[in-house]
């Protein structure tokens, strides 16, 4: 099913567009994690609009703020009970800023998700493998093929935003409603999930 115009709008608190841009500041993810040529002209980009010191301090940067990617799906899994299509195929990353202002925004195309079955800890595991499995995972291997950067490094990178926003979540008393399964699915990811998240 296609996301409200609410749902939209709630998500752009993590870098989510629902407006085209651009071709020629738009990139399919998909390219990044098929193409090791695509990935380091693409890092080389980013190193060049940030003012990087070198390739390796460029991935991380770019890491750190396509995590953004992680949170906007998890907050539609424990809110919302839904979960994000999230193919590379369909995921563009329309990028605005210039120096360290550069980020980018990330736009589904189109923007759906699948609602929870009855069966909710194995959708759960499927919604949460959708984004370290299917997305980070992939990419953090070629990045480090590419510059050697420790893959833990980049992890932890993904991983210290996610701690952060669910303890955010938390403390919000707009999510009082679902608060019990916000500790759950934080509760799961910190101590169940493990490394059979991060690969197929």
């Amino acid at each position: 099913m296609r996301l409200r115009e609410d749902e939209m709008k709630t998500l752009e608190t993590y870098r989510f567009s629902s407006e085209a841009a651009d071709v020629s500041s738009s990139m399919l993810l998909a390219r990044l994690l098929n193409d090791d040529g695509q990935l380091a002209k693409y890092v080389a980009h980013v190193r060049a609009e940030m003012g990087a010191a070198n390739d390796a301090v460029a991935v991380s940067m770019l890491v750190k703020r396509l995590s953004f990617l992680a949170p906007m799906a998890l907050y539609a899994m424990s809110v919302w009970n839904k979960r994000l299509v999230l193919d590379p195929e369909r995921i563009w990353l329309d990028t605005d800023g210039e120096g360290e202002m550069w980020m980018p925004r990330f736009r589904l195309a189109p923007p759906e998700a699948e609602m929870c079955g009855i069966e909710r800890s194995g959708w759960r595991e499927q919604a949460v493998r959708d984004v370290f499995a299917g997305l980070f995972a992939p990419l953090i291997v070629r990045l480090r093929r590419l510059t050697r950067v420790s893959p833990l490094i980049l992890w932890e990178n993904v991983s210290i935003y996610v701690y952060w926003v669910y303890e955010r979540w938390l403390e919000d008393e707009s999510l009082a409603p679902v608060a019990d399964r916000l500790r759950d699915d934080f509760y799961f990811l910190v101590y169940d999930a493990n490394g059979s998240i991060t690969s197929d």
